[in-house]
């Protein structure tokens, strides 16, 4: 099956630990296609998280458990014909090329379920690849609330779904924001999940001496820095692979001024 239609997808968890998925949201470019389900957890659902999406534990006590979970009826992909919401995630894992922002944690969250899904967007990583300032730095945030109104896609949005981390509402800036990229950039699709395998794209410091330097300008005075980066930072995977990115990138421009 040749992936061709796009699915926006989001998921509310317990926590960033167990990530029990208790509810999630999707729609696609056809209206008519579309989810938003409601899951009882195995775990419990973290202060934290009530704080972000504002789902209690009273709100989803009655409901099924993920494992258990049957597919609703409204907004389901008529080419599916069976029934459980397992087998259903699969199929559109399969079907359609999955958007989400941050999809690392969304995919993980479903493959703690058992859903594979091959090849996704994540609009968070193309955001920090192709989004600058002016003079070249990053972004103040790269959140999907900050691009939301960054980008002024606030403007046009679809009014009735504007509630701020609620898995529904966050779909719907989801796909404006996977359509500003698509529209705005010269990225493919396939480069977009080129980018979303890689590491996030870091141009300058966070911390330390160098804050607010970026790793461009570290390399030409003090590479020594980035090597340190390189060697000692194994916890922070993206740091050190934007560390020896401009390593690299640095020895190749003086090897070629050479001839």
């Amino acid at each position: 099956m040749s992936k061709k239609d796009t699915l926006y997808i989001d998921t509310e968890t317990t926590d960033v630990q167990s990530q029990d998925i208790i509810q999630i949201a999707f729609i696609t470019d056809n209206p008519d296609i579309w989810m938003n389900i409601f899951l009882k957890p195995r775990q419990e659902i973290s202060f934290g998280a009530m704080a972000i999406h504002n789902i209690t534990p009273e709100m989803v006590e009655n409901e099924k458990y993920f494992e258990d979970a049957t597919v609703p009826k409204e907004g389901k992909d008529p080419e599916f014909e069976g029934n459980s919401l397992k087998e259903y995630m699969q199929f559109l894992a399969d079907k359609y090329v999955w958007v989400a922002h941050n999809a690392d944690f969304d995919i993980s969250v479903l493959a703690k379920k058992g859903i594979e899904v091959r090849d996704p967007i994540c609009t968070l990583k193309v955001a920090r690849n192709a989004l600058t300032t002016s003079d070249g730095h990053d972004l103040e945030s790269y959140k999907l609330q900050y691009l939301r109104y960054y980008l002024g896609l606030y403007k046009n949005e679809n009014q009735n779904h504007m509630t701020a981390h609620d898995a529904l509402s966050d779909v719907y800036f989801l796909k404006d924001l996977y359509l500003y990229l698509k529209n705005n950039t010269k990225l493919s699709i396939e480069n977009m999940q080129l980018i979303t395998k890689q590491p996030q794209v870091m141009r300058e410091m966070s911390f330390g001496k160098y804050m607010g330097k970026t790793f461009e300008e570290i390399e030409r005075t003090d590479r020594e820095y980035l090597e340190w980066l390189v060697d000692s930072m194994s916890d922070k995977p993206d740091l050190q692979w934007n560390a020896k990115k401009a390593l690299d990138d640095g020895l190749r421009s003086r090897t070629q001024s050479l001839f």
